[in-house]
This record gives C-alpha cells, sequence and structure tokens, in this order.
C-alpha cells in the first residue's frame, strides 16, 4: 500500500472515532433533561378567609316614628351631634289634632251625660225610698249612671291616648350620639317602625361581615382577625365577637361582627373593609404542602419526582409515592412520602424516569 493510501486511512478512522465520540456527548447531553425544583418545607396549616365588611359602631339603634304620616321637619344632617332629648324629625300633625279634638268631644258628651245620669238616679233614689216608684225604675237609673261613669272613663282614656298619639309626631332622641346615616327626607310618607336615622353612639368600633354558608362553620367566637382600610391604607387587630345562627334577611350570608383592638384613630363607621380571618384548619402540628401540579397519577397511587444532587448543577430522579391530603391556599398537603429538605422537581416533570440523571436550577 502506498503512503498516500496509509495515510487516507488513518485519517478516515480520526474522523470516525472522532465521530462517533461527539455522538456519545451529544447522547449524553439529550439524557441531562433541565427541572425546576424547590426544598420541601413545614408550613403552618393556616389558611387565611377573606371577605368584605363595613366599620359600623357598636351601637347604632334605628330611630323611627310611632305613627305613620308625612314628614314635615328633617332637623340634623349626617355626622351631627345629638343630644338625649333633641328633636330630630316631625311629622304632619294635622290627622292627628283632628283626632284629639274628636277625642276631646267626646269626653264632654260623655261627661255631660254623666252628670245627667246622676241627678236623675239621685231623684229616682229618693223617691225609691219613699216608695214613689218601683224597685226596677230605680235599678234602671241606677244601671244608666254605671254606664254614663264607664263611658266617661273611656272617653278620657280616648283623650290621653289621642294626645300620646299626636305627641309621637315629634320624634325625639332618647341617647346622645352622632347622625351616623340619614334614611328619609322631609314630604317622605313613612310607616310606623320605618328608620329615619340610624345613630351612633359609641365610640366603640366593629367591623361587621357577610359570610357565606360555606365558610360560616370555620369562623369561631374569640377567633384573632386582621382587618385592612384601603382608604387609609392600613390594618389593624380585631377578635371575631358574634357569629350569627341565621341567614334570614342577609341571602345565604351570616353576619359575622368583629371587634377592633387597640387605636382605632380615623377610623369612621361606614367605611369599607377586608376582613381576613386565619383559620388554624389543620392544628398546630406542622404539615408538609406542594404545588399541586406537582402531584402525578399512577394507576390509584399518587407519586412525585425528587432530585437527588450528585453536583453542583446535576442529580438523580428519584419517583417518590405520597399520600395526598386535604387542598388549601398552600397547597396539597402530603401526608406521607415527603420529607423537610427534599428537592421535590417542580418544572420539566414531563417524560421523567425513576434514575435519570438531570440538570436542575
Amino acid at each position: 500500500m502506498s503512503i498516500y493510501k496509509r495515510l487516507l486511512t488513518i485519517g478516515l478512522v480520526i474522523v470516525a472515532l472522532t465521530s462517533c465520540g461527539s455522538k456519545e456527548e451529544e447522547v449524553k447531553q439529550e439524557q441531562l433533561r433541565t427541572v425546576r425544583h424547590e426544598t420541601v418545607e413545614f408550613k403552618s396549616g393556616v389558611e387565611a378567609l377573606s371577605f368584605t365588611g363595613d366599620i359600623r359602631s357598636e351601637k347604632e339603634p334605628e330611630v323611627s316614628f310611632r305613627v305613620s304620616g308625612n314628614i314635615q321637619k328633617m332637623n340634623f344632617k349626617l355626622g351631627e351631634s345629638v343630644k338625649k332629648g333633641d328633636i330630630l324629625a316631625t311629622i304632619d300633625k294635622t290627622d292627628y289634632e283632628i283626632k284629639l279634638r274628636q277625642a276631646e268631644s267626646r269626653y264632654e258628651t260623655a261627661k255631660a251625660s254623666k252628670i245627667e245620669a246622676e241627678s236623675s238616679y239621685d231623684r229616682i233614689k229618693e223617691l225609691y225610698q219613699n216608695d214613689s216608684v218601683s224597685k226596677s225604675e230605680f235599678e234602671s237609673a241606677k244601671a244608666r249612671m254605671d254606664s254614663a261613669m264607664a263611658n266617661l272613663k273611656a272617653a278620657e282614656e280616648g283623650v290621653k291616648y289621642a294626645k300620646r298619639i299626636l305627641n309621637y309626631t315629634t320624634l325625639r332622641s332618647s341617647i346622645k350620639g352622632t347622625v351616623a346615616v340619614k334614611i328619609a327626607e322631609v314630604n317622605e310618607n313613612v310607616a310606623v317602625g320605618q328608620p329615619v336615622y340610624i345613630l351612633n353612639t359609641s365610640e366603640n368600633l366593629e367591623a361587621v361581615s357577610f359570610i357565606p354558608e360555606s365558610a360560616i362553620g370555620k369562623i369561631k367566637v374569640g377567633a384573632k382577625v386582621d382587618i385592612t382600610v384601603d382608604a387609609l391604607n392600613r390594618s389593624y387587630e380585631g377578635k371575631v365577637i358574634e357569629v350569627g345562627t341565621s341567614s334570614a334577611n342577609y341571602g345565604s350570608t351570616f353576619p359575622v361582627k368583629v371587634a377592633i383592638l387597640g387605636d382605632t384613630q380615623g377610623l369612621r363607621s361606614g367605611m369599607s373593609v377586608v376582613v381576613k380571618f386565619n383559620e388554624n384548619k389543620l392544628g398546630e402540628k406542622n404539615k408538609i404542602f406542594v404545588p399541586l401540579n406537582v402531584i402525578l397519577i399512577d394507576k390509584d397511587s399518587h407519586y412525585v419526582f425528587i432530585v437527588e444532587k450528585t453536583g453542583e448543577e446535576e442529580g438523580t430522579v428519584r419517583k417518590v409515592p405520597v399520600q395526598v391530603g386535604e387542598i388549601s391556599n398552600d397547597g396539597i398537603e402530603i401526608l406521607e412520602g415527603l420529607n423537610q429538605g427534599d428537592e421535590i422537581i417542580t418544572a420539566g416533570m414531563t417524560k421523567l424516569e425513576d434514575g435519570m440523571k438531570v440538570q436542575y436550577n
């Protein structure tokens, strides 16, 4: 063989060997899939339930007329202070004044009838004692007198009632406070018991939130909450003081009252808030939670992939069977299979196999 042919053969062998090495390297590189991971850590198991609400005074009575009618005056505006005995509003007295005059007229008529019946009775009684009239005439005279006295008593009560009703046309404050809500307006017709004002009678403030039936069972009296007021860009601590037991008048929600603890400076009745109920749903013992997407299913069992580090950026995949628990805001609870410190693969799980070498970041 000539020197030229020998050199050509050696060159082809070198190229072939180089090509084979490159392919082996390529295969190796293809096997090192890139995955993402995170370290398994214990979490407290506290789930936050957040609902909107508003700030109210601890005592906010609704005030209303005890009679119906057309409002003539509304004497206080929103936010104004009222004292006990102040006239808050009045309604048209005309009809009630007429009823009082009618009652007084009936009283005068009854009074006259009573005087006449007494006089007749006294006269017939004297005649009866002298045997000038029969016993039945005497008893009839006495019955007319008794009836007249009863009618006078009823007429007297009628006048008292008419005066009381007339007095109800003036709505007075029975307490000291401020106007939290002005509900009615002048010239508006109101019914008996229809609220006209809501008064704020206490410096103690509370948050009121309406909780859906799906969550009301998780909220307990005495539970601590966080109250956020966006208008003030501030948060406050609170404590549940009342949990409603009926959804009547509230749709399918239940009212929950929360006392605001500490300094309430800046808060005003009517402000919107977000109440965050921290529910220690899973008890005091710490739990492991992982993202839902890392849980894979093989027939009827669940498993995850973890990575055991073998180098600075390389590791070996391990398939780990797990037992799952409840789902919460933190993810899904792992009851068995994982330990604190395990490196769980959270992305790049497609086509992974137990024992596979991977790169991680």
